[in-house]
């Protein structure tokens, strides 16, 4: 900056000047806030606050369809897992005792989180309705999925044969698609549960894999097209990585035993047995 002395002289004086400094300071405070708002998102992410609890579904239909729930696993972010068996005879509320899966076709995922409420005696927040039917498309976009087979699978789906052998598996989608819906074999029902839940246990932990990352953004767009859920995309990111980061173990089971009950099967949960095994997962 030069000004002008008496005597004619210039002098220099350092310094930028006014106009640029208040331009510096605003860029400063404009990097300091987003750098605070950046800082602020990976707590709300990563920091293990609050008890976030999710009921995952896996269904064909979609959270407004009338088909039963095959698949019903409440998450605790942070947590553990608990399978309950679709079975399972419980009070449906304004319906009255029946198997837990009928819950999903009278009243969609809604009563079945009310249902599930009850019958474990903890909150839960959210659910998640995962289409059976996308899994096609979700695990073509990771490039596949690794999966312990336990028994070969023969089996016609969409008009193709499919053969999977017994042993550990890189599916294709397809595969994949064939291996969630076999109910044959000589668990039937029961083994299609189990391979749903194991299922879905696999997708959670390879999606988030860091040799997935490159496929990270096309994963996650088809397995939001084949989701219903309550959670907006930021509170579903949080409970994938929370879930993730605190390790996915094998679903414990909701204690109980198998009993006909005029001539329909139903598992009998064991309430005792159950909160005891709530309190280590859920609670």
């Amino acid at each position: 900056m030069v000004e002008v002395g008496s005597m004619g002289m210039k002098v220099f004086k350092a310094g930028r000047p006014a106009g640029e400094k208040r331009r510096g300071g605003l860029l400063k405070l404009a990097v300091l806030f987003l750098l605070l708002l950046f800082l602020l998102l990976l707590a709300y992410l990563f920091l293990p606050f609050g008890t976030q609890r999710a009921v995952l579904l896996g269904s064909d239909a979609s959270a407004g369809g009338a088909s039963r729930s095959d698949t019903i696993v409440l998450t605790k972010a942070g947590g553990g897992m608990l399978a309950v068996p679709r079975d399972t005879l419980v009070d449906i509320p304004g319906v009255g005792e029946d198997k837990i899966n009928a819950a999903f076709a009278t009243g969609g995922p809604d009563l079945t989180v009310e249902t599930v409420e009850n019958l474990t005696g903890v909150p839960v927040d959210d659910y998640v309705v995962v289409n059976f039917g996308g899994v096609k498309d979700i695990v073509d976009a990771m490039g596949g999925i690794t999966l312990e087979v336990n028994e070969p699978i023969e089996v016609g789906i969409e008009g193709r044969r499919v053969s999977i052998p017994a042993g550990t598996r890189e599916l294709d989608g397809f595969e994949a698609l064939a291996y969630v819906r076999y109910r044959g074999g000589p668990t039937a029902d029961i083994g299609r549960i189990g391979r749903q839940q194991k299922f879905l246990q696999q997708l959670a932990r390879e999606s988030t894999s860091p040799a997935n990352l490159p496929r990270l953004p096309a994963t996650a767009r088809a397995t939001w097209r084949n989701i219903d859920t309550n959670m907006n995309p930021l509170q579903a990111a949080r409970f994938g990585i929370r879930t993730r980061l605190s390790g996915i173990e094998e679903a414990e089971l909701y204690p109980g035993a198998p009993q006909y009950i005029e001539g329909i099967s139903y598992w009998v949960p064991d309430k005792q047995a159950g909160d005891e095994v709530v309190a280590r997962t859920v609670e």
